[in-house]
């Protein structure tokens, strides 16, 4: 076996203490970001949301509404098993001053369009392109629901399917208590 030159053992010994030094600062990046809270309070992000009917849903725009935001999936059963409370839910608020979006999260359009079209969903719903919106609100995973009072700030975060039984006193209470001057 040929012996290392002595020009070669620094180099060497630089890739022994590099390489792990890399490694662990790559890994702690990527739990530094994990570790990031999901939003739970605060100033809702803005965002524009093409929605698959035409139009445009833009958060910025439904200030003074109570708004729902779901983030679903076709692939996803739990949101198969929400769809009908969600209906309810834009069906009995939808006159009101109540603003609801779906943003369909790494789906594409086919199935989603499917989706739409078994559930009956009727109120707005798009694509979030490139997951912007989603990483924005650090979601997780689908279902999941945020909902905002009339000043845009975030009032109550569901990770989980939901049902109408559940959301109706969380909008009510919204709807009244920023309805008062």
């Amino acid at each position: 076996m040929a012996a290392t030159s002595p020009r070669r053992k620094p180099l060497i010994a630089l890739v022994f203490i590099a390489a792990p030094l890399v490694i662990v600062i790559g890994l702690g990046i990527v739990l530094a970001r994990g570790e990031q809270a999901q939003l739970s309070s605060g100033m809702a992000p803005t965002f524009r949301l093409p929605l698959y009917n035409g139009g445009v849903f833009d958060l910025a725009e439904q200030r003074g509404k109570v708004v729902l935001i779901n983030f679903w999936a076709s692939w996803c059963g739990p949101c198969r098993s929400e769809a009908a409370e969600l209906n309810a839910v834009w069906d009995t608020f939808r006159d009101q001053d109540f603003a609801m979006v779906g943003v369909g999260y790494l789906d594409n359009e086919r199935d989603a369009r499917a989706f739409l079209a078994e559930f009956g969903v009727e109120y707005p719903t798009g694509h979030d392109d490139r997951s912007v919106i989603a990483r924005a609100y650090r979601i997780r995973g689908v279902p999941e629901t945020f909902i905002l009072n009339r000043r845009g700030e975030i009032a109550h975060v569901i990770i989980a399917p939901t049902t109408i039984s559940a959301l109706r006193p969380l909008i009510e209470r919204l709807l009244a208590e920023d309805a008062q001057p």
